[in-house]
């Protein structure tokens, strides 16, 4: 059986809440050059070469080599960091990996 439909209530003036939107950390977007080749009227074939930025600048030999012999000392403290922790998480599990063992040594099978 149908029935009357309620007036509509107003509803009440809540703002939505909207997000920001934080700035686009991607990279510029590269340049590239189609060529299309035609034979007859038809593409025959799509050749896609990216161009060279203009704003791009080349370093020295000097500043490369001191850039690798920074990242390379950077890269051997990371390792001795990394070692400092396993050794940390050795000596953590070591006592409870001894008496685990004296456990299963006393239990006779």
């Amino acid at each position: 059986m149908p029935t009357a439909n309620a007036p509509a209530t107003p509803k009440t003036a809540t703002p939505k809440k909207r997000r920001t939107r934080k700035a686009s950390t991607k990279a510029t977007p590269v340049a590239k050059v189609t060529t299309t080749t035609f034979q007859g009227g038809k593409v025959v074939a799509k050749k896609t070469e990216f161009t060279r930025p203009s704003t791009a600048r080349l370093i020295t030999w000097e500043r490369y080599q001191k850039d690798i012999t920074t990242r390379w000392q950077i890269h051997r403290y990371e390792i001795q960091e990394l070692i400092k922790d396993f050794q940390k998480g050795i000596d953590f599990v070591s006592p409870y990996h001894t008496q685990l063992v004296k456990q299963i040594k006393t239990i006779n099978f």
